[in-house]
């Protein structure tokens, strides 16, 4: 019975200790970041304004996640240099209803950039040289003006971009 409790004992000591300080990766570090937009109020634009029923998603997705907030925080694509996203406001998610809505098409244009974090957390991507198209749809436009407040993309502390309506 003793060689049995010293055998587990002995397994679990190697167990423990083939693991190294850098085989998991904390929360705490920095993974690629997310794009921060601020929406204010084109008419006083100091103010915050809430889009109503907020929708977004890929341009070429069909659904996407509804907001009811003055700040978003959305990812950008990893693999290629732009992502399009449908901002449709008064969004209501369904589609036999009476369609209030109003989309707006913006093109996200960056240079993606590879940093290595550490073994256990691999890669980041952060995001330099930020540019936007905003295109016209038929609807047009809620979105009255766009602006870019940083070009680089590396943190989730401050708005990378502020639009008015």
């Amino acid at each position: 019975m003793r060689k049995i409790l010293y055998g587990v004992i002995f397994s679990l000591s190697i167990l423990s200790s083939s693991c190294e300080r850098d085989d998991i990766c904390a929360e705490s570090t920095p993974t690629t970041p997310l794009l921060i937009i601020r929406f204010y109020d084109f008419d006083n634009p100091s103010e915050f304004k809430v889009p109503t029923n907020l929708g977004i998603a890929e341009s070429d997705q069909e659904s996407g996640l509804l907001f009811n907030s003055d700040s978003i925080a959305i990812p950008l694509r990893t693999d290629v240099d732009q992502t399009a996203f449908r901002f449709v406001l008064n969004a209501t998610g369904e589609t036999d209803t009476e369609d209030i809505s109003n989309e707006d098409l913006i093109t996200f244009i960056y240079e993606r950039e590879e940093d290595y974090v550490s073994k256990a957390c691999g890669f980041r991507i952060t995001y330099d040289a930020l540019g936007e198209s905003l295109s016209p749809q038929p609807d047009g436009f809620w979105i009255q003006d766009l602006i870019i407040d940083n070009i680089t993309i590396d943190n989730e502390t401050t708005a990378h971009i502020r639009i008015f309506h």
